[in-house]
């Protein structure tokens, strides 16, 4: 008795946490292949809490035949792994989002959507950091990073300058990198850049606190060190766009790149 009430306990807040997670993701308002994996992940355990006798049935069947007992087993082992991996990867990006960078390192702000000549909220987030961080170290240089869409006005990179001068930034202290279309080319570009002009080699990094780990992973890739100056995500938006960096910086670490 005990153990079935446990179990409807469990149910219960699996089930509970599952429309909460869905409702996250739905509110952000954002459509890419996190938003998407995430709500098939909680409306599959969702759905297994709700069906559970089902459920339980069927792997009670399974198990009653070797050959489907085994892939079973098999499938609990490969969800552990997953669970595990996604804990680790979350606890890296905690722990890259918190580096301090380097004293006087180059501020390098990396770009997002532009509306227009109006930057999306991420990036104005990105902006409102650089321009603290610009402010406390008054000489340190920056390079704004970011190419143009083809909704766009103006490049990222042109959008993060105009902000910052119009808030009170000297222009001799920004520089310009605007043919980056992926975070790859962001860091490798403004690295460019960086080494052209003579600035220091350390790399303060502005991006949202989810995008540090696979900023610093390119960095570290080209033999750069840099640190993190993270912006604050709008809560509605971490659960998208966190899910999709988790996928993101698996396949990066998988495919070495």
């Amino acid at each position: 008795m005990k153990r079935k009430a446990l179990s409807i306990v469990l149910r219960t807040v699996i089930l509970i946490i599952s429309v909460l997670m869905i409702y996250w993701y739905s509110v952000s308002t954002i459509f890419n292949i996190g938003t998407v994996l995430g709500n098939l992940f909680f409306a599959w355990a969702g759905a297994n809490c709700i069906f559970w006798d089902k459920v339980y049935q069927l792997i009670r069947k399974m198990k009653q035949n070797k050959t489907a007992k085994i892939i079973y087993r098999v499938l609990c082992i490969l969800f552990a792994v997953m669970l595990l991996w996604v804990a680790m990867i979350l606890c890296a990006m905690a722990y890259f989002s918190a580096r301090p960078p380097k004293e006087n390192a180059t501020v390098v702000v990396l770009g997002c959507q532009v509306r227009g000549n109006t930057p999306s909220l991420l990036l104005k987030k990105r902006i409102d950091t650089a321009f603290e961080y610009l402010k406390a170290n008054p000489d340190v240089k920056c390079v704004a990073s970011g190419g143009q869409g083809s909704d766009e006005n103006i490049s990222e990179a042109e959008c993060i300058k105009e902000y910052l001068v119009d808030m009170g930034i000297d222009e001799s202290r920004i520089f310009i990198e605007n043919k980056s279309v992926n975070t790859n080319e962001n860091i490798k570009f403004s690295a460019e850049i960086i080494k052209k002009n003579g600035l220091n080699e350390n790399m303060a990094i502005v991006t949202d606190g989810f995008h540090e780990m696979r900023a610093a992973l390119i960095a570290k890739r080209l033999e750069y060190e840099c640190g993190a100056v993270s912006s604050k995500t709008p809560m509605r938006y971490v659960s998208a766009f966190t899910t999709r960096e988790v996928i993101a910086l698996t396949a990066a670490l998988l495919l070495n790149r």
